[in-house]
């Protein structure tokens, strides 16, 4: 009987464990469409998704444009493979999920007939076959040809398996869109693809946001289009500059914990699966300031505007960032680092202008430590950042070369740090230098994607980033700020220092070192800001409850 009661609380105990922590079975599906062929494309669809579903997969999810492929360059081309939701695809997909009671996602090229316009969207399929929702593009390049604009909230969709959001390719390289899916209490984002991406940038969407992630990607080639002479506004098109090449694209699963559950890249179709957990409750890593981002709301960045902020000259300069390590004496070694730095600088005939020492290096201001750092910026027409950890919150201050001191307060938190709200600051803080618009940060500042978007929308051009993280994403994730059109400069006490470029420059997109790294940086290549579009700011400015804040 006594080992009966043993094996009975065993069990309850296990039950309870496996109760706790539930998951779901998701499959994404790596694939090559068959341009313009939808009938075959619908077919091998089919096939694919009971596959999936017989394997155990209750959410199923293809990629973009997947019953039609890509290579369409007008509204006439994309009126041979377009059809309306529901419809044909969505009646014959819907009748696999039916059969197995599985929810599915798929890409199409939509069609409404009511208003005579065309979409590149995805549509949710439930386990009864119907329609549940449909998700519509945001952001395109040449799809502009076809792609109609939308304006409207990320929708979210309520599974047994937690809370679904889509949004498709392009949408997701910018911070908003996922960001507005995570306010809305997303668990799972669904992203269906035909680009390129890795798993370190699925990581930093997971980890910022708190949630898992499907990327459904296809693979092969597509052609390029072609210009005609002559046209009506059916036939207008927009061709590309190359054939569409998807030979670097990925499907892949990554959950909340950044955890890469599944991941294939190579030209075959495959379907891969991965249990992801289901979950009730979800937290925002850093905890959000909406009282900050109001600017979001403003349309700076409009051409005329953007042209009146009165921004410093676009300038070549070298910036450094510099982290000499544990020493006895750390502002006489400060002061040797930013010295070395320069010499290197002057040897590869670099004009260095700008150095950032880390977080916590500097623990409070030494009167001797400070005014030999001032003496030394004014003398080389340098910059340099240090940061205070003793105050709270603690505090940046830029020693410029022109003689004057601009500081600046932490005003992020994570949510595990104990920092009182109230003791966090109530703005960021910019300075025009003559070689560009900086902005004094510390590395949780820069971790909550509203406050990068914030950066683009001020107009800077270098951010000056402070840092003291062991995150393993770190780097990742200070590169994926720089599509927000800016460069960061970041000196990190427990990880790399690094120089990471905005825009398109020529050569290599970061430059890396343990212990300094230092790197040219060309302001123009951020003076052509690309704010988000199609998208209501409003969102990520009102005060939202729990965990979601």
């Amino acid at each position: 009987m006594r080992l009966i009661r043993i094996a009975i609380a065993f069990l309850t105990l296990t039950s309870a464990v496996h109760a706790a922590e539930p998951t779901v079975k998701v499959a994404a599906v790596h694939f090559q469409p068959i341009e313009g062929d939808v009938k075959a494309n619908v077919t091998k669809i089919v096939e694919l998704t009971r596959e999936a579903a017989k394997r155990g997969a209750k959410l199923v999810v293809h990629t973009e444009m997947a019953t039609a492929g890509y290579s369409f360059f007008s509204r006439e081309q994309l009126s041979k493979v377009a059809e309306p939701i529901p419809g044909p695809s969505t009646r014959a997909i819907g009748a696999v999920a039916r059969e197995f009671g599985v929810y599915v996602a798929f890409g199409l090229p939509e069609y409404d007939a009511s208003a005579n316009l065309y979409y590149n969207a995805v549509t949710l399929v439930g386990p009864r076959g119907q329609v549940i929702g449909t998700y519509r593009k945001r952001n395109n390049l040449l799809e502009a040809s076809y792609n109609s604009e939308v304006w409207a909230p990320i929708p979210t969709y309520d599974t047994p398996f937690g809370r679904v959001a889509i949004v498709i390719c392009a949408d997701m390289f910018y911070s908003a869109f996922p960001r507005l899916a995570a306010l809305a209490g997303t668990n799972i984002l669904i992203a269906p693809a035909n680009v390129g991406i890795t798993t370190d940038f699925m990581k930093v969407r997971t980890w910022e946001n708190d949630f898992s992630m499907v990327v459904a990607n296809r693979f092969g080639h597509g052609g390029k289009g072609s210009k005609p002479t002559y046209f009506n506004q059916d036939s207008f098109a927009i061709p590309s500059p190359f054939d569409y090449d998807f030979s670097d694209s990925r499907t892949a699963i990554v959950s909340n914990k950044q955890e890469v559950l599944a991941d294939f890249s190579e030209p075959s179709n495959h379907i891969v699966y991965a249990n992801l957990p289901v979950r009730k409750t979800r937290a925002l890593p850093v905890v959000r300031r909406p009282s900050l981002y109001s600017v979001l709301a403003q349309d700076t960045l409009e051409s005329y505007t953007f042209g009146q902020f009165g921004l410093p000259p676009a300038t070549v300069l070298a910036a450094a960032a510099v982290d000499p390590g544990p020493q006895s004496d750390i502002w006489a070694a400060g002061l040797t680092a930013a010295q070395n730095v320069l010499a290197e600088a002057k040897g590869k005939g670099l004009a260095l202008r700008l150095i950032v020492f880390p977080s916590n290096y500097f623990k409070t201001a030494d009167a001797d430590g400070v005014s030999k750092l001032k003496g030394f910026s004014k003398e080389n027409n340098v910059d340099v950042v240090v940061q205070y950890s003793a105050s709270a919150p603690p505090q940046s201050v830029m020693f410029a070369s022109n003689g004057e001191s601009y500081s600046y307060d932490r005003t992020h938190r994570l949510r595990s740090e104990p920092i009182p709200d109230k003791k966090l600051a109530s703005h960021f803080w910019m300075v025009d230098r003559d070689y560009g618009r900086v902005a004094l940060l510390q590395d949780v500042d820069l971790m909550a994607p509203e406050t990068s978007l914030t950066m683009e929308k001020l107009g800077v051009d270098i951010v000056a980033l402070s840092a003291d993280t062991d995150l393993p994403i770190a780097s990742s994730l200070w590169a994926s700020r720089t599509a927000d059109y800016y460069n960061i400069v970041v000196a990190n006490r427990r990880g790399k220092e690094g120089i990471y470029l905005g825009g398109y420059p020529s050569g290599p997109q970061l430059v890396e070192g343990d212990g300094a790294a230092m790197a040219q940086i060309d302001t123009k290549h951020v003076r052509s800001k690309k704010a988000p579009r199609f998208l209501d700011f409003s969102k990520l400015l009102t005060p939202c409850g729990g965990n979601n804040c």
